[in-house]
């Protein structure tokens, strides 16, 4: 086994005693136990079980973070309003169906990290915000070729765009609520974030968010 599929098989190991235990009842011998290696073998590669889990959380994030690289840089200029309006669809439903095909997962990225400890919490705040800087890039595409006003801040838009989809994530990894077909659920998002929330059914006053 080469020396990168040993210390996957170490992270997978890590991750799933992570996932049925919780971090704190995890130990180098509950790792080593899972992947069926020598208790040595770990300290070939990592540190300690703390470092170890900050780069399981960077391996477990990054799917997230290349889904918006890939999407920033895949753009097509000059971005029309259905270009966006579809690429922000499509970014928004890789981001759900990667949380939603391994809930577990999710779960203990999203609900259980950030109290492990200060440093934990940091390092997801950071995540977060880099997030919010992919998705900002998106949108300063569109704002560069006149489809978003000036007086709208591109960076709050883009935190608010990872914090809707979080908004979505965060009760179906927390208690398993189905949230229907992943794509409608995208387009909700995307026009909400496009063109501000609908008003219910029977409103008469269009949405204020709306232009």
């Amino acid at each position: 086994m080469s020396k990168q599929s040993r210390r996957d098989q170490l992270l997978d190991a890590a991750l799933a005693e992570c996932v049925d235990n919780g971090y704190a009842a995890v130990g180098v011998k509950e790792i080593t136990a899972r992947a069926s290696v020598s208790h040595g073998t770990f300290y070939n590669y990592f540190e300690n079980r703390r470092q170890m889990l900050d780069v399981l959380i960077d391996r477990e994030t990054d799917g997230y973070l290349e889904v918006l690289r890939q999407a920033e840089a895949e753009m097509t200029r000059p971005v029309t309003e259905e270009s966006l309006r579809s690429q922000v669809a499509l970014v928004t439903a890789e981001l759900l169906r990667i949380a939603l095909a391994r809930v577990d997962v999710a779960a203990f990225l999203l609900l259980d990290v950030a109290g492990i400890d200060a440093q934990a919490l940091a390092g997801q705040v950071e995540r977060y915000r880099e997030s919010g800087r992919l998705a900002t890039a998106i949108l300063a595409n569109a704002g560069a070729d006149g489809l978003i006003d000036e007086s709208v801040s591109l960076e709050f838009a883009g935190q608010a765009w990872i914090s809707t989809v979080l908004a979505v994530i965060a009760p179906a990894v927390a208690d398993g609520r189905d949230i229907g077909d992943i794509d409608e659920a995208a387009r909700i998002l995307t026009d909400a974030l496009l063109h501000g929330v609908p008003e219910p059914s029977g409103g008469s006053a269009q949405a204020t968010a709306e232009s």
